[in-house]
């Protein structure tokens, strides 16, 4: 039986050889299967090699994916990929980070053309298949034909609610006098730590002093703390554009899936790419850098 099975054996080694050489590895590893003895190779494992040998399948061996089918994302990535307007965003600390590029020289630059799961003001959208762009700079690519915020994998990334109103909420207002002065009003209401009981964000501006900031205040009313800030004397005076802290500047998602919803604040910049700063509202406690001075100068 023994000589069978190795006759058997050095066939399908020898068409391996002949026809389908990328077969090989798996058959030495069969051949030297430390559980193996006295030059048993199990007659089934056989069987399903010369079945693959023949039909031509050769799953085993290929790691490439498609880049429609998203569900396979981790054979190709073994961490999550979030984009921030087609940028690499860095979600594993919560700090200011620096958007990235990719290189577009690197042999690694193929793994972000996959299928992304898109976000666009405080809801998802759709799922496509991101593209590298043109050079931008300095053979450095992005990634197109995607959202705002796009993610790799399939996961509740807003779990709760998100409402957005054009004044403050009456704990706020009645606790925080001073808020007056602001007559560009926004604020979102969004339960970010999953407790049951919403916080606040807020968009406040005043045209007159040429001042805008973003802050976060807890389900009582209370301020956490202002997580940015612009005024007149950080505006770019070459261009006399006024700007202000606006929605634009705000996301709220969760994006490395722990269940609780970061705040993205997007920090504006004279040139290239903003850097975003993330933030988590978890019990009770704020975690990132806040009050950051925003610029457009030069």
């Amino acid at each position: 039986m023994i000589i069978v099975i190795l006759i058997i054996g050095n066939a399908i080694l020898i068409y391996y050889m002949m026809n389908l050489s990328e077969y090989s590895d798996d058959l030495q590893n069969v051949l030297t299967e430390e559980n193996t003895s006295q030059n048993e190779v199990p007659v089934d494992t056989i069987a399903n090699l010369l079945s693959n040998v023949v039909s031509g399948d050769n799953t085993t061996k290929n790691t490439t994916v498609n880049a429609t089918d998203a569900n396979n994302r981790k054979v190709m990535n073994e961490n999550l990929i979030v984009l921030y307007n087609g940028l690499i965003l860095d979600t594993t600390k919560m700090e200011e980070v620096e958007l990235k590029y990719i290189d577009n020289s690197s042999s690694d630059k193929d793994k972000y053309v996959i299928t992304y799961y898109n976000y666009e003001n405080f809801a998802s959208t759709d799922s496509t298949l991101g593209k590298l762009t043109e050079p931008i700079f300095d053979n450095l690519v992005g990634i197109e034909g995607v959202g705002k915020i796009a993610i790799s994998e399939s996961y509740n990334a807003i779990p709760n609610d998100i409402k957005i109103i054009n004044t403050l909420p009456t704990l706020i207002s009645d606790n925080h006098s001073q808020l007056s002065e602001f007559e560009a009003v926004k604020t979102i209401l969004a339960d970010l730590d999953s407790n049951g009981t919403d916080e606040y964000i807020t968009i406040l501006t005043n045209k007159d002093k040429g001042y805008s900031k973003i802050s976060l205040y807890d389900s009582t009313g209370k301020l956490v703390d202002n997580l940015a800030y612009i005024e007149k004397s950080k505006w770019n005076q070459a261009t006399n554009v006024e700007y202000y802290l606006s929605l634009e500047n705000v996301n709220i998602l969760d994006v490395d899936n722990d269940g609780v919803m970061e705040i993205l604040v997007e920090i504006p910049k004279y040139e290239g790419a903003p850097s975003v700063s993330i933030l988590k509202y978890k019990n009770s406690e704020l975690t990132g850098k806040t009050n950051i001075e925003c610029s457009l100068l030069p």
